[in-house]
Order: C-alpha cells, then structure tokens, then sequence
C-alpha cells in the first residue's frame, strides 16, 4: 500500500507483524546499513588486511576466503551477513581475509595461500 513516508514521501509500505506498515525504502536503507556494519566489524576483528598484500584502505574491497571449501557453510558475502553475529564470526574463523585481487588471483590458482 502506499503511504507518506516523512524521509521518502509518497512510497510503498509493507504491514509488520504488530499491524503498523514500514516503509520499504526506509527497511531497505536499514538492512543494508546494518550488514555493512557487520562487515566492518568483521573485518576488523579478523586483522583489518588482506593476508597476503597486505591491502587495509577499504573493508569493502576484502573478502574472506575460505581456506577449506568443504567446511563453508555459507558465504561471508552480502546475503550471508543477514545471520546471526556467532554464526558470522564462526564462519569468519575458517576463513583467511584477502583483498578483492589477491582473492580473485586465489580463487584462479595464479596465486597460493
């Protein structure tokens, strides 16, 4: 249904549970905040660099690698920063942190870990 939102105007709400509506561009700003400050958390409390450059200007540009596929429960990308924080820093220990490159040259066997 449409709505006035104060922050959007005139935008699409969505009912919650506890029969008030939200608007969507408001829950979407607040979903992607929130994972981008779970990624940075991360990346922070898992050294704050790429493991093998040594790249630290962006924790947006380093991923994490997992070191043994058939232990990855799943990814430490943008759906998997929806899960809960244990289950993140769990994930995040089997993992090494590399910046976008150095993954890329990883994940192609031009590079070793």
């Amino acid at each position: 249904m449409m709505q006035t939102c104060k922050k959007h105007g005139l935008t699409k709400h969505f009912p919650r549970p506890d029969g008030s509506n939200r608007c969507g561009k408001c829950a979407s700003s607040w979903v992607i905040k929130n994972r981008q400050e779970k990624k940075r958390k991360l990346v922070e409390q898992f050294g704050g660099k790429c493991q093998l450059c040594g790249y630290d200007k962006y924790f947006g540009a380093l991923d994490f690698h997992h070191t043994n596929p058939k232990d990855k429960s799943f990814a430490l990308s943008v759906k998997g920063l929806s899960y809960s924080w244990s289950s993140l820093v769990a994930e995040a220990a089997k993992c090494i942190l590399l910046c976008k490159n150095c993954h890329a040259e990883v994940e192609a066997g031009v590079s070793k870990c």
